[in-house]
């Protein structure tokens, strides 16, 4: 029940994290929203009886490792395009962007597989980290999840099945996910 409630409420959260705070004046501020994400986690885990500073501590990895930095420009699986000047910076900002050139072909750079592998080492391995923190296994699937959430959702904005932005359904989905794995 806690796994579900979690998730429901990280649903939200992560909606109003990915929307500016719906634009509300105390919500949209980013430190109140890591504030409200924080505190949330760290009571979900102690009422599963993880310990103050172990729920603490995947909570602040959670908000400033996996939430917090952007979502980077491999988001939307390769739908901008050829990246400009501008957008290679981006991409070469993560220090996992070297990894992903080692693994994938050049021919394939920026395409779909490497935006997807980024995502994978930018979601996965902070989620790593938490499941650490926790000992738990299951929380190491939300890197990949995320990775495959974001992949669904932009693939039916391109056949037409999600008609508005594929990103605030992933959104959804995701904050979901991550809030039932968080205590499961």
């Amino acid at each position: 029940m806690i796994a579900l409630l979690t998730g429901v409420f990280m649903s939200f959260w992560r909606r109003m994290f990915g929307s500016d705070g719906w634009n509300k004046p105390v919500i949209k501020n980013r430190f109140v929203q890591h504030v409200i994400g924080f505190i949330c986690v760290v009571i979900a885990l102690i009422v599963s009886d993880y310990h103050w500073a172990q729920a603490s501590c995947a909570a602040l990895v959670l908000q400033f490792l996996f939430w917090a930095p952007s979502h980077g420009p491999a988001f939307d699986m390769s739908r901008d395009g050829s990246p400009d000047k501008k957008m290679l910076e981006r991409y070469d900002n993560y220090f996992w962007n070297k990894w992903c050139e080692f693994l994938v072909p050049k021919t394939n750079w920026y395409q779909f597989g490497y935006d997807f592998v980024w995502m994978l080492f930018r979601y996965g391995l902070p989620a790593a980290l938490v499941s650490i923190i926790l000992l738990s296994p299951y929380f190491a699937f939300a890197g990949v999840l995320t990775c495959l959430v974001y992949a669904i959702c932009w693939s039916l904005k391109d056949i037409g099945i999600i008609k508005k932005s594929p990103t605030a359904v992933a959104e959804w989905i995701v904050g979901f996910i991550v809030g039932f794995l968080i205590v499961s």
